[in-house]
């Protein structure tokens, strides 16, 4: 498996694939793409994006930039796009590259042939296949719809691993707030991530190696610190006898213009039950400060912060979203993964 150390090389799949009739061609990325991505995005998704926002995401990203393959019509205009968000990420005992599949899109003048080996299937082949059979990365994942999933297992053959399942609690006067008692923990907003950090998730991951991103202060502020267009509250739980952090989160507060609070990352002990408890209850104060109707998380119902917020009260619902995966390495258990995948909502690019 290959060491995550390793920059993600951009010239594995470095070739130009020429439509053989002549539609189109499908290329790398090359510096001056952006303000046509951005066109294309716009016109598919109907969301205008920033140009920090994409030189943030696939230029700064500190795990590999610019993994982007393109698809050009004969009069220079970008009609397609596959890009991949590579990050670093504990396999069991190893480190290794994933990628995520994001931005998957076509301008509708060229989507006919989905039925059939056409420009979807070619941008596919040519970027995260590409990647998976080079050996540049592990596996690649993505959180689709349920059109993007019957598509893309069609076309790229992802394989489903589990529905993605809503924890919501409501934060409205019914549900009031916790009795106040004293705490063995103090609770902080903090503007960046130390060093300590790579050193906390070791302890939260440690005690079941499984499949997760790891979540040191490269990842954590790139993520969340330096995102352009969202402000994130960052919090930090600490001991009163040591600066180092016992816990961890991070809210986003409001989401698709509603007054819906995510909890978008989460760093907490497995055994560190009274450090959750307060980390959390911290959590919807801040929530229901911002004026938030709604506290919102993503986990694998098979992890322990799953467990933990079903018994302080959370309901779950089904959302649209799945977890998929695709892999061209034979050693690569998926049934293994399932069970021992931990996932956030900052792990997707949705929130």
């Amino acid at each position: 498996m290959r060491d995550a150390r390793t920059p993600l090389a951009e010239g594995v799949a470095n070739d130009v694939y020429e439509d053989p009739a002549g539609r189109w061609i499908v290329r790398p990325y090359r510096d001056g793409d952006e303000a046509q991505i951005l066109e294309l995005f716009q016109r598919v998704f109907g969301v205008k994006r920033s140009l920090e926002h994409w030189r943030w995401k696939f230029r700064d990203n500190p795990a590999g930039s610019y993994v982007v393959r393109l698809a050009e019509a004969p009069d220079g205009a970008l009609v397609g796009q596959y890009a991949l968000l590579p990050v670093r990420t504990g396999w069991g005992d190893e480190t290794v590259t994933l990628i995520q599949v994001i931005d998957v899109m076509v301008d509708p003048r060229f989507r006919m042939g989905l039925k059939r080996p056409g420009l979807f299937a070619v941008l596919a082949d040519r970027s995260v296949l590409a990647f998976l059979r080079g050996g540049q990365a592990l596996v690649g994942y993505g959180f689709p719809t349920p059109e993007a999933l019957r598509i893309g297992a069609r076309s790229v053959g992802y394989t489903p691993l589990h529905p993605i399942q809503w924890l919501i609690k409501d934060l409205t006067a019914a549900g009031a707030p916790r009795p106040s008692r004293p705490w063995s923990v103090r609770c902080e907003r903090v503007a960046r991530f130390g060093d300590e950090a790579a050193a906390l998730w070791r302890r939260c991951a440690s005690p079941q190696a499984g499949v997760a991103i790891i979540r040191d202060a490269s990842y954590l502020n790139w993520r969340y610190a330096d995102c352009p267009d969202v402000t994130y509250a960052m919090v930090a739980a600490r001991r009163p006898w040591t600066s180092a952090p016992a816990g961890a989160a991070v809210l986003r507060l409001g989401w698709a213009d509603q007054p819906i609070a995510c909890l978008v990352d989460w760093l907490v002990p497995p055994d560190a039950t009274s450090t959750a408890e307060r980390l959390l209850a911290h959590c919807e104060a801040l929530a229901r400060e911002a004026g938030m109707a709604q506290l919102r998380a993503w986990f694998s119902p098979h992890s322990r912060p799953y467990r933990f917020l079903c018994e302080q009260g959370y309901r779950t619902e089904p959302t649209i979203y799945h977890l998929v995966a695709l892999a061209t390495d034979p050693r690569v258990s998926f049934e293994w993964a399932n069970t021992r995948w931990y996932y956030t909502m900052g792990d997707s690019d949705i929130f």
